[in-house]
């Protein structure tokens, strides 16, 4: 039996089953390569009481949503280690993700769907028991995003028509807030594929306006001092 308790909606937004709030856990649902890495890691956390076995399986996408048909990937164009994680109780460990594919200017997205199985499939549920109980396989997927080895990260905003555009050719997360002395939860967050574009009423509003990308906050308007 597999239970998928993760998915990724649109570009990153994630739907978490409660019921199995302390299951797997992976930290965040996106995870990206820089344009000059050759690899990346991703943390596996066993949040159970008991051991776990952990593996992993990647489609090429075209685009991260639910619906999107995967491709077959290249030749080592994405390797992982190791092949299987076990983990204690609690532990944690990594998987190392490896992009040998095409150095030119596109941008991949990588479906990695992490599995959670039981170490014993059955366990008896009493004394003298005969009955057994399968425990479910857990799934959970995340999106890798490989940056293009030939980067160019460019966008275009107007103020007046509240429009922000993804000009260059590598994804980037915006974050808009209602006003000048807003906090970020307050704030509407978009993540901009290359060509992607947002209209909304709050990015015509007087209030701080950022751009994240590699890690820095890059302010697109200037309403907030």
């Amino acid at each position: 039996m597999s239970i998928k308790i993760g998915a990724v909606l649109g570009f990153f937004i994630y739907i978490f089953s409660s019921g199995l709030a302390h299951a797997i856990y992976i930290g965040d649902l996106t995870f990206s390569i820089d344009s000059d890495k050759a690899y990346t890691s991703k943390r596996i956390l066993n949040n159970n009481n008991a051991a776990r076995i952990y593996r992993v399986a990647i489609t090429g996408i075209h685009n991260p949503n639910d619906d999107e048909n995967g491709y077959a990937l290249g030749d080592g164009e994405l390797l992982f280690a190791p092949h299987l994680l076990t983990l204690q109780p609690h532990a944690g460990e990594y998987f190392k993700f490896f992009y040998h594919g095409p150095a030119d200017g596109k941008e991949r997205y990588y479906r990695v769907s992490i599995s959670e199985i039981p170490v014993n499939d059955y366990r008896k549920s009493g004394l003298g028991s005969s009955k057994v109980l399968l425990e479910p396989i857990v799934v959970l997927d995340s999106i890798l995003v490989v940056r293009p080895r030939q980067i160019h990260f460019n966008y275009s905003f107007d103020h007046m028509t509240g429009v922000l555009k993804n000009t260059g050719n590598t994804f980037f997360k915006a974050i808009a807030k209602p006003d000048c002395d807003s906090t970020e939860e307050q704030g509407k967050v978009w993540y901009l594929r290359p060509g992607d574009e947002v209209s909304n009423t709050m990015l015509r509003q007087r209030g701080d306006k950022y751009i994240v990308y590699n890690a820095n906050f890059i302010k697109f308007s200037e309403e907030c001092q």
